[in-house]
Protein backbone atom coordinates (compact mmCIF):
# COMPACT_ATOMS: atom_id res chain seq x y z
CA UNK A 1 0.00 0.00 0.00
CA UNK A 2 1.55 3.53 -0.73
CA UNK A 3 2.61 5.63 2.06
CA UNK A 4 -0.17 8.29 1.10
CA UNK A 5 -3.25 5.44 1.23
CA UNK A 6 -1.67 4.35 4.26
CA UNK A 7 -1.51 7.39 6.16
CA UNK A 8 -5.32 8.12 5.00
CA UNK A 9 -6.37 5.12 6.06
CA UNK A 10 -4.55 5.39 9.36
CA UNK A 11 -5.83 8.86 10.05
CA UNK A 12 -9.54 8.25 9.39
CA UNK A 13 -9.34 4.89 11.78
CA UNK A 14 -8.13 7.15 14.83
CA UNK A 15 -10.67 9.31 14.13
CA UNK A 16 -13.25 7.32 14.28
CA UNK A 17 -15.35 5.93 17.28
CA UNK A 18 -14.26 2.49 18.75
CA UNK A 19 -17.81 1.35 19.65
CA UNK A 20 -19.60 -1.12 17.82
CA UNK A 21 -22.05 1.01 16.31
CA UNK A 22 -21.17 4.55 14.45
CA UNK A 23 -21.86 7.54 16.75
CA UNK A 24 -21.55 9.59 14.09
CA UNK A 25 -20.07 12.67 16.62
CA UNK A 26 -18.36 14.12 13.45
CA UNK A 27 -20.41 14.23 10.07
CA UNK A 28 -18.69 11.92 7.12
CA UNK A 29 -17.81 12.73 3.40
CA UNK A 30 -17.70 11.48 0.33
CA UNK A 31 -13.90 11.96 0.07
CA UNK A 32 -13.49 9.73 3.31
CA UNK A 33 -15.95 7.13 1.61
CA UNK A 34 -13.59 7.32 -1.90
CA UNK A 35 -10.26 7.30 0.07
CA UNK A 36 -11.31 3.79 2.00
CA UNK A 37 -12.50 2.43 -1.28
CA UNK A 38 -9.01 3.45 -2.86
CA UNK A 39 -7.48 1.75 -0.49
CA UNK A 40 -9.10 -1.42 -0.10
CA UNK A 41 -8.45 -2.10 -3.87
CA UNK A 42 -4.92 -1.36 -3.16
CA UNK A 43 -4.59 -3.53 -0.41
CA UNK A 44 -5.94 -6.43 -2.57
CA UNK A 45 -3.66 -5.95 -5.27
CA UNK A 46 -0.60 -6.05 -2.96
CA UNK A 47 -2.63 -8.97 -1.08
CA UNK A 48 -2.86 -7.09 2.39
CA UNK A 49 -5.53 -8.55 3.80
CA UNK A 50 -5.93 -6.89 7.31
CA UNK A 51 -6.06 -3.46 5.45
CA UNK A 52 -8.20 -4.63 3.02
CA UNK A 53 -10.80 -5.82 5.83
CA UNK A 54 -9.87 -2.47 7.96
CA UNK A 55 -10.85 -0.67 4.86
CA UNK A 56 -13.73 -2.22 4.02
CA UNK A 57 -15.08 -2.15 7.49
CA UNK A 58 -14.52 1.37 8.43
CA UNK A 59 -16.70 1.97 4.91
CA UNK A 60 -19.32 0.03 6.47
CA UNK A 61 -19.69 0.93 9.77
CA UNK A 62 -18.06 4.21 10.44
CA UNK A 63 -18.12 6.23 7.41
CA UNK A 64 -21.47 5.18 5.43
CA UNK A 65 -23.73 5.71 8.44
CA UNK A 66 -22.41 8.91 9.22
CA UNK A 67 -22.26 10.39 5.46
CA UNK A 68 -23.71 13.72 5.79
CA UNK A 69 -23.68 14.45 1.90
CA UNK A 70 -25.52 13.05 -1.30
CA UNK A 71 -23.78 9.64 -2.61
CA UNK A 72 -22.64 10.07 -6.61
CA UNK A 73 -23.15 7.20 -8.35
CA UNK A 74 -19.24 6.14 -8.67
CA UNK A 75 -19.23 6.33 -4.69
CA UNK A 76 -21.97 3.91 -4.28
CA UNK A 77 -20.35 1.98 -7.13
CA UNK A 78 -16.67 2.30 -5.64
CA UNK A 79 -18.30 0.94 -2.26
CA UNK A 80 -20.41 -2.36 -3.60
CA UNK A 81 -16.59 -3.49 -5.24
CA UNK A 82 -15.23 -2.97 -1.94
CA UNK A 83 -17.96 -4.87 -0.60
CA UNK A 84 -16.97 -7.32 -3.15
CA UNK A 85 -13.71 -7.79 -2.10
CA UNK A 86 -14.34 -8.38 1.69
CA UNK A 87 -16.78 -11.11 0.46
CA UNK A 88 -14.36 -12.70 -1.50
CA UNK A 89 -11.21 -12.40 0.94
CA UNK A 90 -13.91 -14.11 3.69
CA UNK A 91 -14.57 -16.50 0.96
CA UNK A 92 -18.35 -15.91 0.75
CA UNK A 93 -18.26 -16.19 -3.17
CA UNK A 94 -22.40 -15.28 -3.38
CA UNK A 95 -22.35 -11.65 -1.39
CA UNK A 96 -19.44 -11.21 -3.67
CA UNK A 97 -21.37 -11.80 -6.76
CA UNK A 98 -24.48 -9.96 -5.76
CA UNK A 99 -21.67 -6.69 -4.48
CA UNK A 100 -20.21 -7.20 -7.54
CA UNK A 101 -23.56 -6.90 -9.76
CA UNK A 102 -24.91 -4.03 -7.92
CA UNK A 103 -21.78 -2.42 -8.64
CA UNK A 104 -22.19 -3.57 -12.71
CA UNK A 105 -25.46 -1.93 -12.64
CA UNK A 106 -24.50 1.25 -11.58
CA UNK A 107 -20.90 1.36 -13.65
CA UNK A 108 -21.87 -1.30 -16.04
CA UNK A 109 -18.43 -0.22 -18.34
CA UNK A 110 -16.04 -0.70 -15.52
CA UNK A 111 -13.09 -3.06 -15.53
CA UNK A 112 -10.50 -3.72 -13.02
CA UNK A 113 -7.04 -2.89 -13.68
CA UNK A 114 -4.69 -5.51 -14.00
CA UNK A 115 -2.45 -3.63 -11.00
CA UNK A 116 -5.34 -4.51 -9.01
CA UNK A 117 -6.73 -8.29 -10.10
CA UNK A 118 -4.46 -9.90 -12.72
CA UNK A 119 -5.97 -11.31 -15.86
CA UNK A 120 -6.29 -14.65 -14.91
CA UNK A 121 -7.85 -14.00 -11.07
CA UNK A 122 -10.49 -15.96 -10.50
CA UNK A 123 -12.61 -12.45 -9.11
CA UNK A 124 -12.82 -11.65 -12.59
CA UNK A 125 -14.72 -14.93 -13.44
CA UNK A 126 -16.84 -13.78 -10.35
CA UNK A 127 -17.27 -10.22 -11.90
CA UNK A 128 -18.15 -11.73 -15.50
CA UNK A 129 -21.34 -14.07 -13.49
CA UNK A 130 -22.46 -11.49 -11.83
CA UNK A 131 -23.70 -9.76 -14.76
CA UNK A 132 -26.30 -12.07 -15.18
CA UNK A 133 -27.75 -12.75 -12.26
CA UNK A 134 -31.02 -11.71 -11.16
CA UNK A 135 -31.89 -8.37 -9.31
CA UNK A 136 -34.59 -10.00 -7.00
CA UNK A 137 -38.27 -8.98 -6.93
CA UNK A 138 -38.89 -4.93 -7.01
CA UNK A 139 -39.81 -3.54 -3.74
CA UNK A 140 -42.27 -0.50 -3.00
CA UNK A 141 -40.57 2.12 -1.25
CA UNK A 142 -41.60 4.84 1.36
CA UNK A 143 -40.47 7.81 2.18
CA UNK A 144 -40.92 10.21 4.49
CA UNK A 145 -43.64 12.67 3.78
CA UNK A 146 -42.80 15.93 1.47
CA UNK A 147 -39.28 13.68 0.77
CA UNK A 148 -37.78 11.17 -1.18
CA UNK A 149 -35.08 8.44 -1.40
CA UNK A 150 -32.04 7.99 -3.48
CA UNK A 151 -31.29 4.56 -3.89
CA UNK A 152 -26.68 3.89 -3.98
CA UNK A 153 -26.74 7.69 -5.88
CA UNK A 154 -30.33 7.38 -7.89
CA UNK A 155 -33.14 9.56 -6.74
CA UNK A 156 -35.82 7.40 -5.90
CA UNK A 157 -34.45 4.61 -8.16
CA UNK A 158 -35.66 0.72 -8.17
CA UNK A 159 -34.88 -1.36 -4.27
CA UNK A 160 -34.77 -5.07 -6.27
CA UNK A 161 -34.52 -7.42 -2.77
CA UNK A 162 -31.76 -9.82 -4.20
CA UNK A 163 -29.59 -6.64 -4.95
CA UNK A 164 -27.67 -4.66 -1.93
CA UNK A 165 -28.29 -1.25 -2.10
CA UNK A 166 -27.36 2.04 -0.16
CA UNK A 167 -30.57 4.07 0.81
CA UNK A 168 -30.49 7.77 1.70
CA UNK A 169 -33.55 9.11 3.28
CA UNK A 170 -34.42 13.18 2.47
CA UNK A 171 -37.36 14.83 4.51
CA UNK A 172 -38.53 18.01 3.11
CA UNK A 173 -36.06 20.97 2.03
CA UNK A 174 -33.57 18.64 0.83
CA UNK A 175 -32.77 17.27 4.34
CA UNK A 176 -30.35 14.42 5.02
CA UNK A 177 -32.00 12.13 7.77
CA UNK A 178 -30.51 8.97 7.18
CA UNK A 179 -28.05 6.18 4.86
CA UNK A 180 -28.05 3.36 4.99
CA UNK A 181 -26.53 -0.13 3.53
CA UNK A 182 -29.37 -2.54 3.01
CA UNK A 183 -28.15 -5.91 2.17
CA UNK A 184 -30.47 -8.78 0.26
CA UNK A 185 -33.35 -9.83 1.81
CA UNK A 186 -32.98 -7.41 4.32
CA UNK A 187 -36.41 -5.78 4.68
CA UNK A 188 -36.69 -2.16 4.19
CA UNK A 189 -37.89 0.23 6.56
CA UNK A 190 -41.28 2.47 6.31
CA UNK A 191 -40.26 6.26 6.92
CA UNK A 192 -44.03 6.81 6.47
CA UNK A 193 -47.45 4.78 5.09
CA UNK A 194 -47.39 6.41 1.70
CA UNK A 195 -45.55 4.81 -1.03
CA UNK A 196 -44.91 7.58 -2.68
CA UNK A 197 -45.11 9.98 0.29
CA UNK A 198 -47.95 12.38 -1.13
CA UNK A 199 -50.54 14.14 0.82
CA UNK A 200 -53.85 14.93 0.33
CA UNK A 201 -52.54 18.47 -0.37
CA UNK A 202 -50.23 17.12 -3.37
CA UNK A 203 -53.20 15.84 -4.82
CA UNK A 204 -55.29 19.02 -5.08
CA UNK A 205 -58.12 17.47 -2.28
CA UNK A 206 -58.67 19.76 0.12
CA UNK A 207 -59.45 18.90 3.98
CA UNK A 208 -63.52 20.32 3.32
CA UNK A 209 -64.19 17.17 0.69
CA UNK A 210 -61.84 14.22 2.64
CA UNK A 211 -66.07 12.63 3.38
CA UNK A 212 -66.69 13.02 -0.67
CA UNK A 213 -65.28 9.64 -2.28
CA UNK A 214 -65.18 11.02 -5.57
CA UNK A 215 -61.12 12.55 -5.49
CA UNK A 216 -60.13 9.39 -4.33
CA UNK A 217 -61.77 7.89 -7.33
CA UNK A 218 -60.14 10.47 -9.51
CA UNK A 219 -56.81 9.92 -8.00
CA UNK A 220 -56.93 6.52 -8.37
CA UNK A 221 -57.89 6.92 -12.10
CA UNK A 222 -54.97 9.45 -12.48
CA UNK A 223 -52.57 6.92 -10.64
CA UNK A 224 -53.71 3.93 -13.09
CA UNK A 225 -53.22 6.35 -16.05
CA UNK A 226 -49.64 6.98 -14.90
CA UNK A 227 -48.75 3.90 -13.83
CA UNK A 228 -49.81 2.42 -17.29
CA UNK A 229 -47.57 5.41 -19.37
CA UNK A 230 -44.38 4.96 -17.13
CA UNK A 231 -44.38 0.90 -17.73
CA UNK A 232 -44.90 1.63 -21.33
CA UNK A 233 -41.66 4.17 -21.55
CA UNK A 234 -40.12 1.76 -19.01
CA UNK A 235 -40.56 -0.71 -21.69
CA UNK A 236 -38.81 1.23 -24.09
CA UNK A 237 -35.87 2.22 -22.37
CA UNK A 238 -35.30 -2.01 -21.79
CA UNK A 239 -35.50 -2.65 -25.07
CA UNK A 240 -33.05 0.67 -25.97
CA UNK A 241 -30.59 -0.94 -23.11
CA UNK A 242 -30.63 -4.39 -24.80
CA UNK A 243 -30.23 -3.40 -28.00
CA UNK A 244 -27.19 -4.44 -29.63
CA UNK A 245 -26.79 -1.08 -31.44
CA UNK A 246 -26.95 0.78 -28.20
CA UNK A 247 -23.34 2.47 -27.23
CA UNK A 248 -21.92 1.33 -23.98
CA UNK A 249 -21.91 5.37 -22.87
CA UNK A 250 -25.75 4.90 -23.29
CA UNK A 251 -26.10 1.76 -21.39
CA UNK A 252 -26.02 2.78 -17.70
CA UNK A 253 -28.59 5.68 -18.28
CA UNK A 254 -31.11 3.10 -20.22
CA UNK A 255 -30.68 0.60 -17.20
CA UNK A 256 -31.40 2.99 -14.22
CA UNK A 257 -34.52 4.61 -16.25
CA UNK A 258 -35.89 1.22 -17.36
CA UNK A 259 -35.45 0.41 -13.61
CA UNK A 260 -36.86 3.79 -11.54
CA UNK A 261 -40.12 3.81 -14.37
CA UNK A 262 -40.78 0.35 -13.69
CA UNK A 263 -40.19 0.65 -10.06
CA UNK A 264 -42.57 4.39 -10.07
CA UNK A 265 -45.26 2.15 -12.16
CA UNK A 266 -45.20 -0.53 -9.69
CA UNK A 267 -46.03 1.81 -6.95
CA UNK A 268 -48.36 3.90 -9.23
CA UNK A 269 -50.64 0.83 -9.47
CA UNK A 270 -49.96 0.07 -5.63
CA UNK A 271 -50.86 3.71 -4.60
CA UNK A 272 -54.13 3.06 -7.54
CA UNK A 273 -55.04 0.75 -5.16
CA UNK A 274 -54.68 2.67 -2.40
CA UNK A 275 -56.83 5.35 -3.15
CA UNK A 276 -59.79 3.42 -5.04
CA UNK A 277 -59.84 1.52 -1.46
CA UNK A 278 -60.43 5.14 0.12
CA UNK A 279 -62.73 5.85 -2.19
CA UNK A 280 -64.70 2.93 -1.34
CA UNK A 281 -64.46 3.18 1.93
CA UNK A 282 -65.46 6.90 2.20
CA UNK A 283 -68.33 5.82 -0.37
CA UNK A 284 -69.44 3.16 2.23
CA UNK A 285 -69.05 5.35 5.16
CA UNK A 286 -69.93 8.81 4.17
CA UNK A 287 -72.17 7.54 1.16
CA UNK A 288 -75.31 7.68 2.58
CA UNK A 289 -75.32 10.60 4.47
CA UNK A 290 -74.57 12.25 1.39
CA UNK A 291 -76.88 10.95 -0.79
CA UNK A 292 -80.04 12.27 1.91
CA UNK A 293 -78.51 15.35 1.87
CA UNK A 294 -78.46 16.22 -1.35
CA UNK A 295 -82.25 14.51 -1.92
CA UNK A 296 -83.11 17.05 1.12
CA UNK A 297 -81.47 20.03 -1.09
CA UNK A 298 -83.62 19.13 -3.77
CA UNK A 299 -86.28 18.88 -2.22
CA UNK A 300 -86.30 22.48 -0.58
CA UNK A 301 -85.03 23.52 -4.11
CA UNK A 302 -88.15 22.09 -5.87
CA UNK A 303 -91.02 24.28 -7.44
Amino acid sequence: MSKVSFSALLTLSMLMPRTALAVCETPTTLSDLTILESAGEEAFAQMETDQLLTSSTLARTKILPCLKEPLSVAASAGFHRLMALEAYINADEPRAIAEFHASRKLEPGYTFSVDVVDADHPLRVLYETAANVSDGEAEAVYPPIGGYIMVSGVRNAARYKATPVIIQVFGSGDVLMETRYVLPGEALPKWSDNPLGLTAADLGIKRSVLKDPRPWYIAAGVSALTGGVLYAVAMNERSLFQDPGTSDDELLGHQTSANTLKTASIVAAGTTLVFTGLGVGFQIRFGEKHSITLSMEAARNAP
